[in-house]
Formats: structure tokens, C-alpha cells, sequence
């Protein structure tokens, strides 16, 4: 029990210490239904005793807290809708504990029932608001979504998202012909002072007459 207080918040934990999720609590009541499971399958318990139907009767609490979580779980990730068929029917569950209640006396799982019902119920209408708002803002996402883009070139607007209702509201895929733009080149002033540019004069580095030798061998070769 103080296991499942501190799973639930009711106890305080200890500063630092992890905080439990609502996975972790379907997985401790999955382990304590798996528990009274084996509890019934002991062959010398009494089937008409008065421990046998509390076995029955805390079967059914734990499942209906188990069937809770579980739309604790739902409602953690934003699936409204499962959240409120899962506490739907955890309220269908806790009607079929309190019926199984009958000839028992006891005022601890009255009390847990009733306890629950309220978490149901608040955590229900929670649920259908969240998913009313949710269908609100999807509906204004939706309409805002217009057209604003129409008079644009698509290469302009490519990461933009718009609701073409029409044909007409298909946007401009290419403007023809295309607009003007300046683009790198030489520049005719540097064409224009090439012709009047005067080189340095490189005669005095030329070769002038060898000798014999190399006379005869440019003479055969062509040189």
C-alpha cells in the first residue's frame, strides 16, 4: 500500500527521487492482479468464502484503477479520444465493483471507489475540453490556411503550405520571361585599354647566332 501511495503522490517522496509516470502504476497493477490470480488458483481456498469474493471484489478495484492509468496514459500523450472511452469505461468498471460489494463490509473500498469516481469524472471533462479546443484550433489553423500566396512564383513560396480549393488558386509556376538580373563579367573598359597598352621591349633578351655546331643542327632539324 504505501508503495502504491507513493506511485499515486499521496506520500511525498524524497527530494530528487524519480517521479512516477502513469505507465509506472498499470504496470504495478498489472503485477497485483497477476497476484490475485495465483490467489485463486489455490485449490484449498474455500470458492463460497468470505476470502475468495474479497479476492473477487479487490480483482475488480485494481482492475478498474489499472483501466484509469491507462487513460492517464492517453490523456498524457494528447489522445483525447482514447482518454475518454478508457474512462468511459473505468466508470463502468466501478459500477460493477460497487455491485460486487454487496454482503461486504467494508468502508476502505467504498471509500477508494468513490474517490475514484470523482478522479473519472474530473478527468473526463478535462478530456473533452482538451479535445474541443484541439478541434477549435485545428478548424482556425485550417481557415488561416488560405490562399496567400496566389499572385507569388512557386519557386518562391516552396516551403510554404496552402489549401488549393480550386484550379484558379493554383499558384504562378514560372514568370515569362524571366525578370532581368545583373550578372558577373569582364568589363569592356579592360577590352577597350588592351589595344592601347604598350609592352616593354624584350630584344635584348633574344638569342643571337650560335655557334657552328648548333648552326648545323638547327640547319637539319628546321630550327
Amino acid at each position: 500500500k504505501q508503495v502504491s501511495e507513493k506511485l499515486e503522490g499521496v506520500v511525498e517522496t524524497r527530494p530528487g527521487s524519480k517521479v512516477a509516470r502513469p505507465e509506472d502504476l498499470v504496470r504495478l497493477y498489472d503485477i497485483i492482479l497477476q497476484n490475485y490470480a495465483d490467489l485463486k488458483d489455490i485449490n484449498s481456498l474455500d470458492r463460497d468464502g468470505n476470502i475468495y469474493k474479497m479476492i473477487e471484489v479487490n480483482t475488480l478495484l485494481f482492475r478498474t484503477k489499472r483501466c484509469f492509468y491507462i487513460a492517464e496514459c492517453h490523456l498524457s500523450h494528447s489522445n483525447w479520444l482514447n482518454a475518454i472511452v478508457l474512462y468511459d469505461q473505468c466508470s463502468s468498471h466501478i459500477e460493477d465493483t460497487r455491485d460486487s460489494c454487496h454482503g461486504i463490509h467494508d468502508d476502505g473500498i467504498t471509500a477508494e471507489l468513490n474517490d475514484l469516481s470523482k478522479q473519472v469524472y474530473s478527468q473526463r471533462c478535462s478530456a473533452h475540453a482538451s479535445a474541443f479546443l484541439s478541434t477549435q484550433l485545428n478548424d482556425e489553423e485550417l481557415k488561416t490556411m488560405g490562399i496567400s500566396n496566389k499572385d507569388k512564383v512557386l519557386e518562391d513560396c516552396l516551403d510554404d503550405f496552402s489549401i488549393i480549393s480550386n484550379v484558379n488558386d493554383i499558384p504562378t509556376l514560372s514568370a515569362l520571361p524571366p525578370p532581368l538580373r545583373p550578372i558577373p563579367c569582364k568589363p569592356t573598359f579592360f577590352d577597350i585599354c588592351l589595344n592601347h597598352i604598350e609592352f616593354p621591349d624584350l630584344e635584348h633578351r633574344v638569342e643571337k647566332g650560335g655557334s657552328g655546331f648548333s648552326s648545323i643542327t638547327k640547319w637539319i632539324w628546321g630550327r
